[in-house]
């Protein structure tokens, strides 16, 4: 409830156009200061109002500034930037902790100029962006680790990106470079996914943004995973037309796809059938359905004899890795309708492949309906 308050916050402050800050920075390996706060190499921050990014890293200071100097420098010309905009809201990535956060670099200042920093941003002012994007989707929104696969989920770039003990060992190497481009890559990032989360168009491990429909804001995964509840019902029901006329009998799988065809486009303005994508392991193959809106694929499956639970499981790591190759599609749906109970574990089989298929940069939902 908390993080559902503090998201409101923050998205009618981007509404309204007030300047929001995003920050992140790069330390030493924690386990080799032992005796000290990490040292910090680079702090990097993007902001909205200008959409400018700035990193105050090491190797910035001028050639007369030596030693612990150079590294109090960066931390005070982090300070005066955050001081001069004190109505910013600040953005972070899970800077909590007095070992990594903003208490870990108020700790480093002290420990180098044996005095508080001269600024301080108020806690009321600091989001973390992991804990509101879990108190929307819950914690398992996405693969660890998180920051690197929502990147690629929702299509930012990851060029200089270096996972954090990178980071240490790069700092350990004297690479400043490489680190200042790491953060100021993270820090970027962080700022796309909160503008994709505030506008409702934020991908996830299981959302891929919200459909109006009837003047409500629907989860687009929600729905179409809705629609296979309720897809039993419809069928039976068109079974019972007046006077016995022609109806659609739903007896294999593309009787299946003409159903769920007109049933997605209920919801959804753009649903395109059959899209080929490009070759794979020698062939072509198609998507059923592509929702370019929302850069998700629908995969349907209709159980039958020559079926077993390995051969789906294989089928759809198959259409995951040729899925992966269509640039529209970041998130694939498979839904599998299995009436005749042929599957021997349907909620096991379904378990295990909501995790083992979903992979960087292309999330996956199962679900079975056998029942």
């Amino acid at each position: 409830m908390v993080e559902e308050l503090r998201l409101r916050e923050l998205r009618q402050a981007y509404e309204r156009g007030e300047q929001i800050l995003a920050v992140h920075y790069a330390c030493e390996d924690f386990y080799q200061a032992k005796d000290r706060p990490a040292a910090v190499a680079c702090i990097a921050v993007t902001e909205t109002l200008e959409g400018s990014t700035v990193a105050f890293a090491l190797s910035d200071a001028p050639p007369s500034i030596q030693g612990d100097d150079r590294e109090k420098d960066l931390l005070d010309r982090f300070y005066r930037h955050l001081r001069a905009r004190p109505d910013a809201h600040v953005l972070h990535w899970n800077m909590n902790s007095s070992t990594y956060g903003f208490a870990a670099l108020e700790c480093r200042y002290r420990h180098l100029a044996t005095k508080p920093p001269e600024y301080l941003p108020s806690g009321s002012r600091l989001y973390d962006l992991d804990a509101l994007i879990a108190g929307q989707f819950g914690g398992e929104y996405a693969k660890h680790p998180k920051l690197a696969n929502m990147a690629a989920l929702n299509k930012l770039s990851k060029r200089f990106f270096l996972q954090g003990a990178e980071e240490a060992a790069k700092f350990s190497d004297g690479d400043i470079g490489a680190v200042r481009a790491s953060t100021a890559t993270k820090v970027k990032i962080i700022l796309g996914l909160f503008v994709r989360l505030a506008e409702g168009t934020l991908q996830t491990q299981t959302s891929v943004g919200s459909v109006y429909f009837a003047g409500e804001q629907l989860d687009a995964v929600t729905t179409v995973l809705t629609l296979g509840d309720r897809f039993r019902y419809v069928e039976r029901s068109l079974r019972r037309r007046h006077a016995k006329r022609e109806t659609l009998v739903v007896s294999d799988e593309y009787d299946a796809q003409d159903l769920l065809s007109a049933l997605l486009k209920l919801f959804f303005d753009d649903v395109r059938d059959e899209t080929w994508t490009p070759d794979y392991a020698g062939g072509s193959s198609r998507i059923d359905f592509l929702l370019p809106d929302f850069s998700l694929a629908i995969e349907l499956k209709y159980m039958r004899e020559s079926l077993n639970d390995k051969a789906i499981a294989d089928q759809l790591i198959v259409d995951r890795d040729r899925y992966k190759t269509e640039t529209q599609a970041n998130h694939l749906i498979c839904l599998i309708f299995d009436y005749g109970g042929l599957l021997q574990n349907p909620r096991g089989l379904e378990k295990d492949l909501n995790v083992a298929a979903t992979t960087e940069g292309m999330a996956v939902t199962v679900k079975i309906y056998d029942r």
